[in-house]
């Protein structure tokens, strides 16, 4: 899979702020292992000679914990030196940092092997801490990170397990801590955890993948149509990247124009205007999203529409007329109730194909529909000032949207601009 700019970027931020987080758990999980031993066996002396005896294993343990937690520190604020250039560790300082790591608790059983039997370091709480490295390589959301941890841990383990075999490590122990097999199981086991690290990691890895994606495909439709889809069919948008492509479709266009614009500008404050407009607009497209439509651009005091683009729709000159006549009963209405000043609006409608797709730069795109069909559409638009009407549709609208012929008047013998044949229009209002 090819990582968009988008998706490489939050992948690497993501990783990064892991990396930090898994450093800083476990900065302070060993300055606390440091001063909590340094506080026990300050606090049972007695004990504590009965296991360790008088030497330094004490202060061994203790500075090595400390080390530890200095070594992460110090790994955390070079991750953060790091983020700011926006860079990742080098991939090889990961995979040798995750043997520094791993190999700590090997390091803590040698010291601790001076002090009692060796065979039993390896069933000290000091084996725990090769779990904790490989439950905390999931943060570095690289599979194979967790897979090399895991390996790293088993064949160390197995490892010092012969070293100390070989050396006589099991003198003074128990028969059940001098089996081969309780150790070569204990390393398949750090071995299996380190596969479900990479299984844990894998998953959130790719959980974060889609979740960008989505991001990326959102910014994209807001870039291509900004507010002006519905979100049923902005959902339908993101699920279908099929239905950007350029292609040739049916479908059916709409120009919707507001009557005597320029006059009402001059006769009101800017701010007026404004508000006036975005009324008007917010119920308009509202009315298309509700039908499947979208506007494809603004046109200072109006709009174009489509209905059957992006989206496949088997009724969009339905949808069509239906949406402008819902506009139209709806600016009388608000015209009535007194929210918008006295208000007459053209609409022009044609059904047709029409070339659809994301047009445009690689910095840049838009969704557009153009042809003969968009232009037909702004035509007939425009011979509703001839006509005294508000709402015109061409005879392949009327076709295809199964009117009745009482419900509108035919105009028979129309010409427009560009067109040297006549053609029929149907009035709707």
């Amino acid at each position: 899979m090819n990582a968009g700019p988008l998706l490489s970027a939050q992948l690497r931020g993501e990783t990064i702020l892991s990396e930090r987080l898994r450093a800083r758990i476990l900065a302070y999980l060993f300055l606390s292992a440091s001063l909590l031993f340094l506080l026990l066996t300050a606090l049972l002396p007695a004990d504590y000679e009965k296991v360790f005896g008088t030497g330094p294993t004490r202060y061994q343990l203790t500075g090595m914990l400390f080390a530890v937690a200095l070594y992460e520190y110090a790994l955390n604020h070079v991750i953060r030196f790091r983020e700011h250039r926006g860079k990742m560790l080098p991939e090889p300082v990961r995979y040798w940092n995750a043997l520094v790591e791993i190999s700590i608790p090997t390091v803590g059983m040698l010291i601790l092997s001076s002090s009692i039997p060796p065979l039993l370091t390896l069933v000290s709480p000091l084996t725990a801490l090769y779990f904790i490295f490989i439950l905390l390589s999931i943060l570095r959301l690289n599979v194979l990170l967790s897979l090399w941890t895991g390996l790293l841990a088993a064949l160390q383990y197995v490892g010092i397990a012969w070293y100390f075999h070989q050396n006589g490590g099991g003198e003074g122990v128990a028969p059940m801590f001098d089996t081969t097999a309780l150790y070569v199981a204990r390393s398949v086991m750090l071995l299996g955890a380190g596969i479900v690290a990479g299984v844990i990691a894998r998953i959130i890895r790719e959980k974060i993948v889609h979740t960008v994606q989505e991001v990326e495909a959102k910014n994209q439709a807001i870039d291509l149509f900004g507010q002006q889809v519905s979100e049923p069919v902005a959902r339908e948008l993101l699920r279908s990247a099929q239905a950007l492509r350029g292609r040739l479709r049916s479908v059916t266009v709409m120009f919707l124009d507001i009557r005597d614009f320029t006059p009402f500008t001059a006769r009101h404050a800017p701010d007026e205007v404004v508000n006036y407009l975005n009324t008007l607009f917010s119920f308009m497209i509202r009315v298309i999203g509700a039908h499947a439509g979208i506007v494809n651009q603004f046109l200072g005091d109006g709009f174009m529409t489509t209905f059957g683009a992006p989206l496949e729709d088997e009724e969009h000159a339905a949808h069509a007329v239906a949406s402008a006549i819902e506009i139209h009963a709806g600016i009388q209405r608000m015209v009535e109730e007194g929210s918008i000043p006295p208000t007459r609006i053209g609409i022009g409608i044609h059904s047709g194909e029409a070339l659809t797709g994301n047009i445009g730069s690689a910095e840049r795109r838009q969704y557009s529909v153009t042809g003969s069909t968009v232009i037909l559409a702004s035509r007939i638009e425009q011979l509703n000032k001839i006509h005294g009407s508000d709402i015109l549709i061409s005879e392949e609208t009327f076709r295809m949207a199964k009117l009745d012929s009482a419900t509108c008047e035919r105009i028979e013998n129309v010409t427009v601009k560009g067109r040297a044949d006549r053609f029929t229009i149907y009035r709707l209002a």
